[in-house]
């Protein structure tokens, strides 16, 4: 029997992918194997968020070349369509797959060809390997063109899924077990606009949240000037609607915030975390920051700082910006690294501290965890918890104590 293994890097949208093609393949009847063990065919499914990210997956590409000579490379993601040339340079690479293709990779090729290309969205799951939340991709691509991001470049256009189409293959993960389902996308707010010229988000987390056996919905990333009140009162209301927002900051600072092209400013952004919280009772709030953009200060730092203060984060993702070539901040001078080291260790203290402060209010009250693995898991809030339970069930637990910003339970019950 032939064997495959697939190397992934990157989002959450790449992780679904990769367990799309992975069914997809086993379907064919090839046999997953992992990745060090050897196998006939490699799929690797590359990140060019940064020229890191893609040197890491070209260095995977060789590695796997070397060690494995007679194995059969192909390699999709983003990486794939903006370093198309490299990596059909290296040795065992025998197909570099763009993205607009992707979603013919692993069909039969018995079928005859049709005049139609396979779309990303004939990419489909059924369970979600060595998971215990689902991620459901609904969305792909994006409109937004911040200065410093290429994913537009390289995923085009924001692109929906039809809802009927995402709540059948919900349907199937809560039929293979699955307690919680993350609705993620590239630009997730978008949802719907190319569809019905308006956002389905609400209808779609409506929708899941009537399927029997499904304990949670969460959302995986949204942008704060699309957080509309339909989605904020669906939050207050229904207790199965995770309240927790993942919404990207990357500055506090105005100027900064034109620059990257960011499509609202510090006050719109604190209205719209003050917004929920005033319906949603201590709402998890986690955000992303980019520290030393091109023509940061100390000024313009300090602001991000204050209004990091003043939401009170349960959770800071901090990034040191990086140029990536093909983008409009590339071509703008970068900051000394020592400049970026020292904000990054400040950003840090400081997410460390909010997320201590955060946990700290759950601190003898009850709290619900879908346990994940030996006895860890999070909250509905997205808290790392510490209980007892058996993988992928939901318990309730009061908060004992708090360490590091990690909730840890006694006395858990079966939810």
């Amino acid at each position: 029997m032939k064997t495959v293994a697939f190397v992934t890097f990157g989002c959450k949208v790449n992780q679904y992918e990769s367990q799309a093609l992975r069914e997809r393949f086993a379907d064919r009847g090839l046999a997953e194997v992992p990745a060090d063990q050897g196998a006939d065919l490699y799929v690797l499914n590359t990140c060019t968020v940064t020229e890191t990210a893609t040197a890491e997956a070209r260095r995977a590409a060789r590695r796997l070349a070397r060690r494995f000579p007679f194995a059969e490379i192909t390699v999709t993601g983003c990486a794939a369509d903006s370093h198309r040339e490299e990596f059909l340079g290296i040795p065992g690479v025998r197909r570099v797959v763009p993205h607009d293709e992707k979603g013919g990779l692993g069909g039969d090729p018995r079928l005859a060809p049709t005049d139609t290309r396979p779309s990303i969205f004939d990419l489909s799951i059924s369970r979600f390997d060595g998971h215990t939340r689902a991620f459901l991709k609904v969305e792909d691509g994006c409109d937004l063109n911040c200065s410093f991001c290429i994913i537009p470049k390289v995923r085009g256009r924001a692109l929906s899924r039809p809802l009927e189409s995402a709540v059948e293959e919900a349907r199937r993960l809560v039929g293979s077990g699955y307690q919680e389902i993350v609705l993620t996308g590239v630009h997730l707010g978008s949802y719907g606009k190319d569809l019905a010229k308006r956002s389905l988000l609400p209808d779609l987390v409506e929708r899941l949240l009537g399927l029997g056996g499904l304990a949670r919905v969460r959302l995986s990333s949204l942008e704060a000037n699309e957080l509309s009140e339909e989605l904020i009162a669906l939050m207050a209301s229904e207790p199965r609607f995770c309240p927790h927002l993942h919404l990207p900051l990357q500055s506090g600072d105005d100027e900064i915030l034109r620059a990257m092209r960011r499509r609202y400013n510090s006050a719109q952004f604190e209205a719209a975390c003050g917004r929920v919280a005033k319906r949603v009772a201590e709402p998890g709030l986690t955000t992303d920051v980019i520290v030393g953009f091109p023509g940061e200060t100390d000024r313009h730092f300090e602001n991000t700082l204050d209004v990091c203060r003043r939401v009170g984060f349960s959770r800071i993702h901090i990034f040191p910006y990086s140029r990536r070539r093909g983008t409009d901040a590339a071509r703008l001078p970068d900051l000394p690294h020592r400049v970026k080291k020292e904000r990054l260790r400040r950003l840090e203290a400081l997410a460390a501290e909010l997320t201590e402060r955060y946990a700290r209010k759950f601190l003898e009250r009850e709290v619900e965890v879908l346990v994940e693995a030996q006895g860890v898991g999070y909250t509905e809030r997205y808290l790392k918890a510490h209980v007892s339970g058996a993988p992928n069930t939901v318990v309730r637990t009061t908060v004992d104590h708090v360490e590091r910003g990690e909730v840890y339970g006694a006395s858990p019950k079966d939810f």
